[in-house]
């Protein structure tokens, strides 16, 4: 091969390479930005097409159900009264703990208050504080939560009671041996709830003072039972059963 030839060879192979660079920038590679676009797009539209899916699918698993979620509605909005009404609430739990056998020590209702994310009702904080076993215990809470109204658990907290002392020992521990049967000091943080929302009529309930509850002891607070005999020391002086 003489020198002409080569150089037309070389000549031929740098062209080729050019019109490969420029098929690339110029042709495929548009085109597989294109392909990659389309494809993603694709896949978001495939995305939201299974979320618009099951998004249906809960909303006919919703229309089917409606009557179920109405009756629901309707009785918890049932369990959900337009008074305060404390002091009955105050009688159906010392109620509940003659029931369960507990001795009742105190029961304090808070002030109603807006609920966290909002709606037309209020809340009531209640703490509650009782002796008594663990059985007893769970006995309590279930009669609690079937009451007529609507009660909310949110905290339970409990400590060995000194057997000798009569008081609850630090960090829950003890040197006596203990069974299931231990007597326990209980502590119960709930809360009820009150139509329309804090700040209405009747959001309070306190058109008028109520009366004092079961037990004898004076009311307090807008309605909330508490003091000497009423539901606070109320179990210990008669307030509630033993």
């Amino acid at each position: 091969m003489d020198r002409n030839d080569r150089n037309i060879l070389i000549l031929g192979i740098l062209i080729l390479i050019v019109l490969a660079v420029a098929y690339y920038f110029l042709l495929f590679s548009p085109l597989r930005q294109e392909y990659l676009a389309k494809y993603d797009e694709r896949t978001r539209k495939e995305q939201q097409k299974q979320q618009l899916e099951q998004t249906a699918a809960q909303l006919e698993n919703i229309r089917r159900n409606s009557d179920d979620i109405e009756r629901q509605i309707l009785e918890l909005s049932k369990r959900i009264p337009e008074q305060a009404e404390i002091p009955t609430l105050v009688v159906q739990i010392e109620e509940v703990a003659r029931a369960a056998e507990v001795t009742q020590l105190t029961i304090e209702p808070g002030d109603p208050e807006a609920p966290p994310g909002g709606g037309d009702f209020s809340r009531i904080p209640i703490t509650m504080s009782f002796e008594g076993t663990y059985e007893q215990l769970q006995d309590f809470l279930l009669r609690v939560r079937n009451l007529a109204r609507l009660v909310t658990i949110n905290e339970v907290n409990y400590e060995p009671v000194d057997e000798q002392g009569g008081e609850t020992t630090g960090g829950g521990e003890t040197t006596t041996n203990r069974s299931v049967e231990e007597l326990l000091t209980v502590e119960i943080v709930a809360e009820v709830y009150v139509q329309p929302a804090a700040g209405g009529d009747t959001a309070a309930g306190g058109a008028a003072p109520p009366p004092a509850p079961a037990g004898g002891g004076a009311a307090k607070g807008g309605g909330a039972a508490k003091g000497g005999g009423g539901a606070k020391g109320g179990a210990k002086g008669g307030g509630a059963a033993k």
